[in-house]
């Protein structure tokens, strides 16, 4: 995958366009318009809230077409049908890439990174990086990678002397501790809205109990102990949840926290600068951000999402023009400004580093102690064809246990049959 008002809508209907006319001049030609595909996440609106400052310093046009996540995947593959591409750099959510390289909708970008040392490929985020492979081919460069944390309020963690919660068994005792829901204060905040939303957060769950969706062979893995106790633990945290939460998803859990009235919340970690620098937040300055919680007999691991950009393999003698925007674009210097505009989100140690950042963004140093440790990872989520078929799966027959129509042992039964099939 905003601001406090939601990210979605700044994307619906389904584009906008925002083109600036350039008035200064530099090494580039005046005619470089550079036409962007990107979808409605923190990047896209630092991308669009920097664009003036982004035009001047790069001595051209930049078209910015703004489009939903869904849309985004649809109109990566319908362009990838065209003659000729639409567009000069399009965003994608790493989970589509496999998709992507067999729809031969993104150029190879080896050829060009070699030829660009400049570009300095070790000081991207390892995990992201990776993460914008495919085989041997990098398919792009990291935009916005984020993992999903754990945000608590430090304030109500002190006055109740209650210590940071690092396992799971630690979330679920600190929120049935800070859950007063006669002062509207719930203990936790979390997606559990059906379909995707719950689909994606059980899957980290999943992770956090040490279990990967798929074995060796590429086969579902869902019925299994680990898994049982990942659904139970969905199911345990809904005592200590708003009554909303079966409607709950990545926007309204960030809006709810903000607010004040959850102590905790599962969290992307790009969106932490809308609750640290926006002006409607209440907890501004009070919040810390954890690794995402494990289970007591589990590795530690925190998943991590990546927004990457790439170049239309279909947009022929544009090409060269489009890598070097894309190479111009993911300088530590450019995503430094990025950051300033918003994006919460970095790519480069050198940015999540920089203790002027570091201060607006207090979730960076978290950030780059996992990357440091090797603790973000991506396999609860797989890049596979049918991840988006599992995660509706997911997100359907969990959602059904939630509203207890089912057991949580018979929804890891009916989430594997459904897999299989």
């Amino acid at each position: 995958m905003q601001s406090l008002t939601s990210f979605e809508s700044l994307a619906r209907p389904f584009v906008f366009v925002l083109v600036f006319a350039l008035l200064s001049l530099n090494t580039f030609a005046s005619d470089h318009m550079i036409r962007l595909l990107v979808a409605g996440d923190p990047f896209a609106i630092a991308l669009q809230n920097a664009q003036p400052e982004l035009e001047a310093r790069y001595g051209g046009n930049i078209e910015i077409n703004i489009v939903g996540y869904n849309d985004m995947r649809t109109l990566a593959l319908l362009n990838a049908q065209d003659a000729v591409s639409d567009y000069d750099i399009i965003s994608f959510d790493v989970l589509w890439i496999g998709e992507l390289f067999d729809a031969m909708a993104l150029t190879s970008l080896n050829e060009y990174i070699m030829q660009a040392p400049e570009l300095d490929t070790d000081d991207f985020l390892t995990a992201a990086y990776r993460a914008s492979q495919y085989g041997d081919q990098q398919l792009g460069l990291p935009i916005q990678p984020h993992p999903e944390l754990l945000w608590y309020r430090v304030d109500l963690f002190e006055q109740a002397n209650i210590d940071p919660p690092r396992t799971t068994d630690d979330v679920l005792q600190a929120a049935s501790q800070l859950h007063d829901p006669e002062s509207e204060l719930y203990g936790i905040c979390w997606n559990a809205q059906r379909r995707q939303p719950l689909g994606q957060q059980i899957a980290h769950f999943y992770g956090a109990f040490g279990q990967p969706l798929f074995d060796d062979d590429g086969q579902p893995t869902l019925n299994t102990e680990r898994g049982l106790a990942a659904a139970e633990y969905a199911l345990a945290l809904m005592a200590y949840s708003p009554p909303d939460i079966l409607t709950m998803a990545w926007d309204q859990r960030i809006l709810r926290f903000a607010s004040g009235k959850c102590a905790m919340t599962y969290g992307w970690g790009a969106r932490s600068y809308f609750v640290e620098n926006d002006p409607s937040s209440e907890v501004a300055g009070l919040v810390g951000y954890l690794p995402a919680p494990h289970a007591p007999s589990a590795e530690p691991v925190t998943p991590i999402g990546t927004w990457s950009l790439g170049i239309p393999a279909n947009l022929g003698e544009r090409t060269p023009l489009a890598w070097d925007f894309l190479a111009w674009l993911s300088s530590s210097e450019i995503q430094t400004l990025l950051a300033g505009y918003g994006n919460g989100g970095m790519p480069r140690q050198s940015v999540i580093t920089d203790e002027t950042l570091t201060a607006a963004y207090p979730a960076f140093a978290v950030v780059s102690r996992l990357d440091q440790d090797s603790q973000l990872a991506d396999w609860m989520r797989p890049p596979v064809a049918g991840w988006s078929d599992l995660e509706v799966i997911l997100g359907t027959v969990f959602h059904n246990m939630l509203i207890n129509q089912i057991t949580p042992q018979q929804a890891i039964e009916e989430a594997q049959h459904q897999a299989d099939n």
